[in-house]
């Protein structure tokens, strides 16, 4: 397959990486993990995605930060005991392919596809692809496909790593309703306002907000704009990024994840297709 304008290949350590440039914008993508790394666009070069600094790029284990891909579970929701599937599912731990990519006036547009979907936890007949447009914004949507003859149910997010110059100085807006509470045992808690992070926050928010704004200072510096989810998860270790070991003990003070997610169990019935679809917008 012929790769279009805008394009360049790269390997290092045995992950091959796409580096895409062009008139709107700039990102890098891991064809392990499907993983998107980076996205800069060009009216105001800021990176609006956090990389650790210690995240693995040999493809030994998934990568910390940027946009992870989980499916067909979310966290250690699998049914089974905690570490006995991988977390976050089986996509963000294999090597995808480049499926198609092309070149518009609006920017650049690659479809990446898995290598497999069937694996121990998930066996079940369905096509996934992830399709992605670098340009004024950075569209990300995930499509599973049920090619099969029963319905499954599965979950799924775009775990989502935005970049912050301080934590202490951010805040969300648009985000309503309840949310589940990790950190204090998944109890069901209303979502404050305004919305600041000032410890450990690990949230499930049950209403599908269609759009949040990541604010610093007051002013808003990313827009995330979502569809197809039924919930919002919003994590940062704190001080707990002290214990995980491909993240920088003070890492926590420059990232905030704002997840697009399906995490209460869609079912998928024969022949019908479900789109999860991100668009971080620069404001």
């Amino acid at each position: 397959m012929s790769i279009t304008q805008g394009i360049e290949i790269s390997e290092i350590s045995g992950i091959t990486f796409l580096n895409i440039d062009n008139d709107a914008a700039s990102a890098r993508i891991s064809l392990f993990g499907g993983h998107i790394l980076s996205y800069i666009p060009k009216t105001d070069n800021q990176e609006r995605l956090w990389l650790s600094p210690h995240a693995n790029l040999t493809g030994e284990k998934p990568i910390r930060g940027g946009i992870p891909v989980c499916w067909p579970w979310f966290s250690d929701d699998h049914g089974r005991e905690k570490g006995a599937l991988p977390s976050h599912g089986i996509l963000r731990s294999q090597v995808w392919q480049l499926a198609n990519s092309e070149t518009t006036k609006e920017g650049t547009h690659i479809e990446l596809v898995p290598s497999y979907t069937r694996a121990d936890g998930f066996e079940y007949d369905c096509e996934v692809s992830l399709h992605v447009w670098v340009g004024k914004s950075l569209k990300v949507e995930l499509i599973t496909a049920n090619t099969g003859i029963v319905p499954f149910t599965f979950n799924t997010a775009l775990h989502t790593y935005f970049q912050v110059d301080d934590i202490h100085k951010v805040t969300l807006t648009g985000i309503e309703g309840q949310y589940k509470d990790k950190t204090d045992n998944w109890a069901l808690k209303d979502t404050p306002a305004p919305y600041k992070i000032s410890s450990e926050t690990d949230r499930i928010h049950l209403t599908a907000t269609a759009r949040t704004d990541i604010e610093e200072n007051g002013t808003a510096f990313t827009t995330v704009e979502s569809a197809g989810h039924d919930s919002l998860v919003v994590w940062n270790p704190w001080q707990t990024a002290a214990s995980i070991a491909d993240m920088d003990a003070f890492g926590y003070k420059h990232m905030i994840c704002v997840e697009t997610a399906v995490t209460q169990n869609k079912i998928l019935e024969p022949d019908e297709t479900h789109r999860l679809l991100q668009t971080i917008v620069p404001v």
